[in-house]
């Protein structure tokens, strides 16, 4: 009769943290990388930021990361979505929520659709019903 496959033994003799096959783990590897890229730390930044934001408000945190994934700035979404800058940065510091028509439209700049949920709960379950805004 064979032994077990895993043993005390061998799980004790894991090194902790695990090491990748490089012999680093991944928070060495990115600090690393953040040491010789400064692309790689402004972006690492501003995913903290995203996080962060995403406490306080869901819908500004995605536009943000959305216009930061697409390379544009905040001017050039407002204009091509037909706003001001400051309502575009309001939108994204989470301290405004514009008219959903201005949503849709800088939605669109960011190529994507804006959708609406409608919710209800019926004999305890939760039903959510999508719509997008035409």
């Amino acid at each position: 009769m064979k032994g077990p496959l895993i043993t005390r033994d061998k799980i004790a003799m894991m090194p902790s943290p695990p090491k990748s096959p490089t012999g680093r783990s991944a928070a060495e590897a990115a600090s690393a990388r953040a040491d010789r890229s400064e692309a790689y730390r402004d972006a690492r930044s501003e995913y903290a930021r995203i996080r962060a934001l995403r406490e306080i408000s869901p819908i500004a945190a995605h536009l943000r990361e959305r216009r930061f994934e697409l390379g544009l700035t905040q001017e050039e979404v407002a204009k091509a979505a037909g706003t001001s800058h400051s309502a575009v940065s309001r939108l994204e510091k989470g301290t405004h929520l514009p008219q959903l028509s201005t949503l849709q439209r800088i939605a669109a700049v960011l190529d994507e659709e804006l959708l609406v949920c409608f919710q209800r709960t019926v004999d305890g379950e939760v039903e959510r019903e999508l719509a997008a805004i035409a």
